[in-house]
């Protein structure tokens, strides 16, 4: 059955003309995932199906008695209401049931000469309010705001205490709790930390009704979406499947495409060429023929290939030691409020590591602490030699509001001009829009902006906080990229579960206070903590018995041989470096004892210098080989090798 339709949707803004014969086709229980770059409309056509905003030109169709629900219809709440009374509002009409049925509960006990009437008006109330899952309200609205990250103690705190994120996850539970025919949802990850998301993907799998959403989650899209919607240039276009099949078959199409018009151009062009050798001669009424065709050929528009093209190549100013980053013993707190307790992290050269856990666990004071921002309570920061740090924080007050795009990125860095255009041109920023200033960019243009600068200052340890914050998924891509390509070392908070799957080498998890390495990327910490919650399941299942012996055996020699796999790969790269310096070492001491150079009092003294230098990081190289030996050693007994 369908139950929403838009034909031939138009809207302008000004001259801007946003939703061109904009068609869709919803069907009962769909989940229809909305994308597209920033400002090409989602939101508009949200706006439009709501009511919110009138169209120009079309129709919106649906169902009969169809009753949808939108954030941005509901009436704000109260101030003054607790978050408990937020959600039970959306409830109202269940609670003025159960009011009205305790009402003639009082009545039919006094019995009386009314008692038939009232009978059959208690029947058909109870009805409504069965049908409606009167009786699990309470149970629904409170499995919501758990859900959505709030404990017991929240739920009698009025709104006005609360954060501007933390209210906006109480509206979404409010919505929730409406549970329409058809949801409308936009972004509704915004302010929700990854623990949340996951339950919100589990809720939305369930959900009764049908469900349009507009999201730039791609690992959220993937799970719960039954078909992709994409707009673009003001037309939509339906893909069945989740995300991930909708990148497959836009490839296929744009491939088809590209051809379908090299072809044609081909074919104009000979067709041309035909024309200008015989519309004079002896063919020319084959000529004229040709012309007329040609004229009434219906000219195909050049694809828009979302590909990116090229490489980064962006050289380091200099390469690190090995040991990047050395966190030991470290504790942060905040009053009663305690972030983490003696927390212990190592990062070495060229892992890509991203930190996770709850809002509010402490990733991004952390991160301050490493900055030297924030003054940690105890421990120790250790900074490796030669570490050349740039951070990315979700604020962009170091870009210059004056400059043009350009100049941002040619004044903070070594490169030419023609190269920044590339890198920018990469980043999204094509033609003209290099020239705008900075002033006048959106949040997502200065969040592309601030990371290219990160990205272009040399630095060979990157720090980024939600790096694509503001961001949609074209120019998440870019970002992804981006990290993909960087030889240096990466430690990075982000929610984009995407991103990470793609990006880390390694996952390393903050919770309850202490921190937990996780050697892969987010799929394999996702299986992880899923075998591990199974495990605790089972546990409490068989009356909280211990894991057997058996299992904690394959559990502890299963992380053992991830451990001295990754210490491996490390003793490969370092002695593939003792063996370049061991080289240059060679070539050195051979330049030196050569006349053009021994005579010559400033070479001699340079080689010298540099002479010095290869022996030092040799010298450092072959202790850390022979710990990493010994690291080696000890994990191969842990494995049983």
């Amino acid at each position: 059955m369908i139950v929403l339709q838009t034909k031939n949707l138009h809207k302008y803004y000004g001259d801007n003309h946003i939703l061109r014969a904009a068609t869709l086709v919803i069907n009962d229980k769909e989940r229809v995932g909305l994308v597209g770059a920033n400002g090409t409309g989602k939101t508009t056509l949200l706006n439009c199906i709501s009511g919110q905003l009138d169209y120009d030109n079309g129709e919106i169709i649906k169902a009969a008695s169809l009753s949808l629900a939108y954030l941005e219809q509901l009436p704000s709440p109260s101030e003054d209401l607790t978050a408990w009374d937020t959600v039970m509002s959306s409830y109202s009409h269940l609670l003025g049931l159960r009011s009205r049925i305790g009402e003639l509960e009082q009545q039919i006990s006094q019995a009386g000469p009314d008692l038939p009437r009232l009978m059959d008006r208690y029947a058909v109330l109870t009805e409504e309010y069965e049908r409606n899952n009167g009786y699990a309200c309470e149970n629904i609205a409170r499995r919501i705001l758990v859900g959505l990250g709030f404990s017991n103690s929240d739920f009698n705190r009025l709104l006005a205490d609360f954060s501007g994120g933390q209210k906006t996850r109480i509206n979404l539970g409010r919505l929730l709790a409406l549970a329409p025919d058809l949801l409308l949802l936009d972004e509704p990850t915004n302010h929700l930390d990854m623990d949340s998301v996951e339950w919100l993907e589990e809720f939305l799998k369930d959900y009764p009704g049908t469900i349009l959403i507009v999201s730039h989650d791609r690992w959220f899209l993937d799970r719960v979406a039954s078909r992709i919607i994409e707009l673009t240039n003001g037309k939509l276009r339906s893909y069945p499947g989740n995300y991930t099949n909708y990148l497959k078959l836009k490839a296929i199409e744009e491939e088809a495409e590209t051809r379908a018009y090299e072809k044609q151009q081909e074919y104009i062009k000979d067709t041309e060429d035909y024309i200008r050798r015989f519309k004079a001669g002896i063919k020319s009424k084959q000529a004229r023929g040709r012309e007329t065709r040609l004229e009434r050929l219906e000219v195909l528009e050049r694809p828009q290939n979302t590909a990116t093209i090229g490489d980064w190549n962006l050289p380091l100013a200099y390469e690190s030691g090995q040991d990047v980053l050395s966190l030991r013993e470290v504790s942060k707190a905040y009053g009663d409020l305690r972030l983490f307790t003696r927390l212990n992290f190592d990062l070495y050269k060229g892992e890509k590591v991203a930190l996770i856990g709850p809002n509010g666990c402490g990733k991004t004071t952390l991160l301050k602490i490493i900055n030297g921002l924030v003054q940690e309570d105890e421990g120790s920061v250790r900074i490796g030699s030669r570490v050349k740090i740039a951070y990315f924080a979700q604020q962009y007050e170091d870009l210059e509001p004056d400059h043009t795009v350009l100049e941002e990125i040619v004044s903070n860095s070594d490169i030419l001009a023609a190269r920044a255009r590339s890198l920018l041109g990469r980043m999204l920023f094509k033609g003209d829009e290099v020239f705008k200033k900075v002033g006048d960019l959106s949040g997502g243009e200065k969040g592309r902006l601030a990371i290219l600068k990160v990205l272009v200052s040399g630095a060979n340890f990157l720090i980024l906080d939600e790096p694509t914050n503001h961001l949609d998924i074209e120019s998440r891509q870019a970002v992804e990229e981006m990290l993909q390509e960087y030889s240096g070392t990466v430690l990075l908070v982000s929610h984009d579960r995407y991103l990470i799957d793609r990006v880390a080498s390694r996952v390393a998890s903050i919770f309850n206070c202490g921190l937990q390495n996780y050697p892969g990327n987010y799929s394999y910490y996702a299986e992880k903590r899923k075998l591990l919650e199974t495990n605790a399941a089972q546990e409490q299942n068989k009356g909280n018995e211990k894991i057997s012996e058996q299992q904690e055996f394959r559990l502890r020699q299963k992380e053992a041989e991830r451990k001295k796999k990754m210490l491996d790969n490390r003793l490969i790269k370092l002695e593939e470096k003792i063996h370049s310096l061991e080289t240059k070492k060679d070539e050195t001491e051979e330049l030196m004892v050569s006349p053009g150079v021994y005579s010559d009092q400033e070479k001699a003294k340079y080689c010298l210098d540099e002479y010095e230098k290869i022996k030092r990081d040799l010298s450092e190289a072959y202790l850390e080989w022979e710990e990493l030996l010994e690291d080696i050693d000890r994990a191969g007994k842990e494995t049983g090798g």
